[in-house]
């Protein structure tokens, strides 16, 4: 048993210093832990086989790889720990040079003059000493780093890795000295010289390493120090459902398996198919009292969790679902401020739609999409505050874009972010700071985070079909509502046209001008209603394949027949080599006429209008990316003011005296029933830039595959 533990031990050790490095080659921590377990696996090695009998000889095996263990403990954690600009432990230097003295005076003296020795040599005992109080070197350095934090997490979880550290040298301490007492007998069988060399102790110390060199190796994967409180609280419940199962068995075989052997047999193992029964609703309980004794931070987390799960499938709007979520977070006293991003498809970026808590800073209100949002895209389940701020101090890899989204993170005051998905396509996020400082929220708290995370994605893209379907209905009685009210709005004014018309013949001087303004106002007023109506009524397209660049020169032309205002002058930049794209083509006109019409009358002092053609990618995380044509018309105006950009599409509202206010809104109408987007970008004193994309299919087709889309982001 003993032979096939440190075997166990030997695999464990060595298919983790193999495993560990191929995730990042360059990183110096997990070299660092590489070499330890290493060294480990040799020295656990070499044990197996001195288990054997006739193979006395690994004892030097063992030993020398064991001597080193300290030295390589010592750097993995000074690697793990180290800030850049902090300098390295000293003592690794003094452990180097005097390590190899040691272990090489111990291999002589002993293989020459203690050979024979049953027992524990002088030599033997001294090397010990050696080797077991340079583990106090290590273990010094891990209570430097544990005063040296200011956090109390983190202090807590520097005591935890101490502790488990400490039980593994101490116990293997005591088993070294178990073997060093008393001697072997002469003849003892093959099945029972490995217990014999073990010694009197069993062998807990292989064990208790084997378990920090696990709880190391998790470190090492996820950058962070795990709360080694909700392990302990697994384990507690795995202790007391095992102490149970046997405790019934015990009770079964004393009370018929010496009377009655069979009868007994057959009871305990009827106790054992009954506790296993009961087993699965016992565990959950057990867990609920291990995790409010060992763990009641990640305990009520959880809790938290699960009654948000049955909360949310309730909301009936974005709004409350939100407001659900965030609520529930704050008021569970774990968690002091949340908040949830949306994506905005108006202002094309991810909005601050709600959040909870009292902060310290006020909350930074729009996310751009890159490089923040990349990460999600790529199959990344969470950002850590923590673990982001660790692999920029490591170097290891996209440092640019790790900088981005830990400061983005830290104007969020968020300690974890995690997103909402429709499919590969982030629509949003989550983030959470916790009432600790630092590295609050472990593996297992991150992995239930997600899970809700991913369940209120479900229901988010339910409720936004939801409420498009209340808008289109909403569309669709506005428009039956607006055919009315144009239909006895326009009688009457046709009425009043004619008459002012007929009063209009003959008439000179101030009367013929105030008949002319009702004339005029009488055009302007239908205009209105005529676009009204535009606005409200269903849009339908009659698509048809269409030269892009040959519909933009249409349009120049148009302009240029119009008549251009004083020192304006046109310009045309096409980069296009793709086919007719199909399109309503008048519609399509409309809208590019309109956005020219908007570029003029913004250079009154003169300037150049500028159409550029080129190919594109759609902005919407929705819609993958998907390749585009974009048409731009940029003036070189005197700009928007930034109050004003947000409102430009809103019906009705207008920067001019003379507008109607539903001309960008029709018009982006139009733009998104192709299935593509209409934006701007304005600097006052600059100018401006309307830029319509179509994507590069009607809308009736699929979107573009994710894959594709995801390649495509950064052009976009």
């Amino acid at each position: 048993m003993n032979i096939l533990l440190y075997a166990l031990a030997t695999i464990a050790a060595g298919a983790l210093a193999v495993r560990v490095p191929l995730g990042d080659r360059e990183d110096p921590v997990r070299r660092a832990f590489a070499v330890f377990t290493s060294v480990l696996c040799v020295s656990y090695f070499g044990f197996t086989l001195y288990l054997l009998p006739g193979l006395g000889a690994f004892k030097y095996l063992h030993a020398g790889a064991g001597a080193f263990l300290p030295l390589a403990l010592l750097v993995f954690v000074d690697r793990f720990f180290w800030q850049p600009g902090a300098p390295h432990d000293p003592r690794v230097r003094t452990l180097s040079v005097a390590t190899p003295l040691v272990t090489l005076a111990f291999a002589a003296i002993d293989a020459v003059f203690y050979r024979d020795t049953p027992r524990a040599s002088i030599p033997e005992v001294v090397f010990a000493v050696y080797v077991f109080g340079a583990f106090l070197v290590p273990l010094h350095r891990l209570w430097q780093f544990h005063e040296s934090t200011e956090h109390r997490v983190e202090r807590a979880r520097i005591r935890y890795l101490a502790a488990l550290a400490g039980l593994a040298i101490g116990f293997s301490g005591v088993e070294a000295l178990a073997r060093s007492i008393g001697g072997l007998p002469d003849q003892v069988s093959f099945w029972a010289f490995p217990a014999m060399v073990q010694g009197a102790f069993p062998p807990l110390g292989a064990i208790f390493a084997s378990i920090f060199v696990y709880f190391l190796y998790q470190i090492i994967t996820v950058y962070r120090l795990l709360d080694l409180a909700e392990i302990f609280s697994r384990m507690a419940a795995v202790a007391v459902s095992g102490s149970l199962l046997v405790g019934i068995d015990a009770l079964s075989a004393a009370s018929l398996l010496g009377e009655y052997p069979i009868h007994g047999t057959f009871q305990v193992f009827l106790a054992s198919c009954l506790f296993l029964l009961a087993y699965d609703p016992l565990r959950k309980q057990l867990e609920t009292w291990a995790g409010r004794i060992f763990n009641r931070r990640g305990q009520r987390l959880q809790e938290t969790l699960q009654e948000l799960d049955v909360a949310m499938v309730r909301a009936l709007s974005i709004d409350g679902l939100t407001h659900e979520m965030l609520t529930r977070f704050v008021a569970s006293g774990r968690i002091p401020v949340a908040s949830i991003f949306l994506w905005d498809e108006e202002r094309r970026t991810y909005r601050l739609v709600a959040e909870r808590g009292t902060r310290e800073q006020p909350p930074i209100m729009q996310v751009a999409r890159q490089p923040f949002t990349d990460g999600f895209a790529s199959g990344q389940r969470s950002y850590i505050r923590a673990v982001l701020a660790r692999q920029q101090a490591r170097h290891t890899g996209r440092a640019e874009d790790t900088e981005v989204r830990l400061r983005l993170l830290e104007a969020m005051n968020a300690d974890v972010a995690v997103p909402f998905m429709s499919g590969d396509v982030v629509i949003g996020w989550l983030t959470l700071r916790d009432e600790e400082e630092l590295e609050s929220f472990t593996a297992e708290d991150v992995a239930r985070l997600v899970h809700t995370a991913a369940r209120a994605s479900v229901i988010l893209e339910n409720l936004h079909g939801f409420e498009k379907l209340k808008e289109e209905h909403r569309l669709a009685a506005l428009g039956t509502m607006a055919a009315g009210l144009a239909h006895e709005i326009r009688n009457p004014l046709a009425g009043i046209k004619g008459a002012a018309q007929y009063l209009q013949a003959g008439r000179e001087g101030p009367d013929a001008e105030m008949v002319k303004i009702i004339v005029d106002e009488v055009d302007r007023l239908n205009q209105v209603v005529s676009q009204f109506l535009d606005y409200a009524r269903p849009m339908q397209l009659h698509l048809e394949e269409t030269d892009v660049a040959s519909l933009v020169g249409t349009v120049m032309g148009v302009i240029n027949a119009q008549g251009l205002p004083p020192n304006v002058r046109l310009a045309e930049e096409h980069a296009l080599d793709r086919p007719p794209l199909p399109v309503d083509a008048p519609k399509l006109k409309q809208v590019l006429l309109n956005l020219c019409q908007n570029g003029l009358q913004a250079m009154k002092h003169g300037g150049t209008l500028t159409l550029h053609t080129r190919v594109g990618r759609l902005r919407d995380p929705k819609a993958r990316y998907a390749p585009a044509i974009e048409v731009a018309v940029e003036d070189t105006g005197s700009g928007i003011a930034p109050e004003d950009l947000d409102k430009l599409f809103v019906p009705f509202f207008t920067t001019r005296h003379d507008g109607t206010g539903l001309g960008l809104a029709i018009s982006r109408r139009i733009v998104q029933a192709h299935g593509g987007e209409l934006d701007v970008s304005s600097t006052v004193g600059k100018g401006t830039t309307f830029t319509v994309r179509i994507p590069l299919r009607s809308p009736s087709e699929p979107a573009i595959g994710a894959d594709e889309g995801v390649k495509g982001q950064a052009a976009g």
